[in-house]
C-alpha cells in the first residue's frame, strides 16, 4: 500500500543525546455549542425515496460528541442520521470503522546486562466498508512492532473534502532508551480510486506557505535556544480541511522543522517543532469540492452548533 507510514515520516527526528524529557501538551479542550433538534420534515420524509446520487451526506460533531452523519435532502432537510462517518462515491456508501489490535514487541536491554520483557503493543486497523455489500478498502494498516519495547499507534480521520479522506497517524514508540519517542504520518485517501494519494505534492505556492511557517517557529523560540543557528526550511508534512459554519472551505497547512528533544514542542513529532498556516492555493483536485453545496448551507443554519467535518454526494463529477 503506497500510504505514507507514521515511522518513515519520523525522518523528521534528529536524535539528540542527552535532552531532558518534557511532557507533551495537552489536546484542545473543543467548546460545546448548543445545538438545536434537526428538523425532519414533510418534505424529507418524501424524499427519502428519492434516488441515493441525490442525497447529500454531512458529517461532524456537536461540541465534544462523536461524529454522526446526516442524510440530507434538497434544501437541507434532514432523511436521516446514524452515528458514526459515512462518505458517499458513485459507487455507494461506505462508513469509516476503526478497530485496536495487538502488535508482537520485544525485550531490550536497559544496559548493565538487565533486561526488560517486551511491552505492551496497540496499533489502529481503519477501513471503509461498503453498506449493502461488505466491500471493504483497507486505508490504514498496523505497523510492525520491530524491535519496540513498547508501541502505541492511532489513526484518526481528521477531515474530507468529497470522496477524500485526510487522516493523521501517531504512533509512539519506546526502544529502552533515555525515553520514548512519538511521531506522526499524514494520508490523504481517496475513496473514488480506492488508493491512496499524494497530496502534499499538488499543494501549490509551498515556499510562501515555508517562509510563513519559518517566521512563526522563529518568533516562537527564545534567543539562546536560536543563536548561531542555521536551520533548514520547515518540512510540509500535512494538510488539513476546515469548514466555517456556513460550510466554507479552507484548508491549513502543517510544516515541521527538526529539534532537539527538549526543545520539541510535540505537536508533529518529539523531536520536531511546528507551525499551521492557511493554505491560499486549493489544489486543482479538490477544486470540484471547494463550492459547498446550498443544501449543505440550509442544513448549517437551521442545526446550529455542528462542527463541520466534511460532505459529499454520490455522483458528483470532479
Amino acid at each position: 500500500m503506497p500510504c505514507i507510514r507514521a515511522a518513515a515520516l519520523i525522518a523528521l527526528v534528529t536524535l539528540t543525546s542527552g535532552c531532558a524529557a518534557r511532557s507533551q501538551p495537552a489536546s484542545p479542550v473543543p467548546v460545546e455549542i448548543p445545538v438545536a433538534p434537526a428538523q425532519r420534515t414533510a418534505e424529507a420524509q418524501a424524499a427519502g425515496n428519492a434516488a441515493p446520487g441525490g442525497v447529500v451526506l454531512v458529517w461532524g460533531s456537536v461540541g465534544d460528541g462523536a461524529p454522526r452523519t446526516w442524510h440530507l435532502a434538497e434544501g437541507g432537510a434532514v432523511i436521516r442520521e446514524e452515528p458514526g462517518i459515512v462518505v458517499a462515491t458513485r459507487r455507494g456508501e461506505w462508513r469509516w470503522e476503526t478497530r485496536e489490535e495487538q502488535v508482537a514487541t520485544s525485550a531490550c536491554e536497559m544496559g548493565l546486562g538487565e533486561m526488560r520483557e517486551p511491552g505492551e503493543g496497540t496499533a489502529t486497523r481503519a477501513a471503509l466498508v461498503l453498506r449493502g455489500k461488505g466491500e471493504r478498502q483497507e486505508v490504514i494498516s498496523p505497523p510492525d512492532g520491530d524491535e519496540s519495547n513498547e508501541i502505541h499507534h492511532t489513526a484518526a480521520l481528521i477531515g474530507s473534502v468529497g470522496p477524500y479522506l485526510f487522516i493523521e497517524e501517531r504512533t509512539y514508540t519506546d526502544l529502552c532508551g533515555a525515553h520514548g519517542f512519538e511521531g506522526a504520518g499524514f494520508v490523504a485517501w481517496d475513496a473514488e480510486r480506492r488508493a491512496a494519494v499524494d497530496l502534499l505534492a499538488e499543494v501549490r505556492g509551498v515556499t510562501a506557505l515555508q517562509s510563513a511557517a519559518e517566521a512563526l517557529l522563529d518568533d516562537g523560540e527564545d534567543g539562546a535556544e536560536a543563536a548561531g543557528q542555521e536551520r533548514d526550511a520547515p518540512e510540509l508534512v500535512q494538510i488539513a480541511p476546515a469548514y466555517d459554519e456556513r460550510g466554507a472551505l479552507r484548508l491549513t497547512a502543517q510544516l515541521a522543522r527538526s529539534a532537539c528533544y527538549a526543545c520539541s514542542d510535540g505537536a508533529w513529532s518529539s523531536y520536531s517543532r511546528s507551525a499551521v498556516v492557511p493554505v491560499e492555493r486549493t489544489p486543482a483536485r479538490l477544486a470540484a469540492w471547494a463550492s459547498t453545496p446550498p443544501d449543505v448551507r440550509a442544513f448549517l443554519e437551521r442545526t446550529p452548533g455542528v462542527r463541520l467535518g466534511g460532505w459529499s454526494q454520490a455522483g458528483q463529477e470532479e
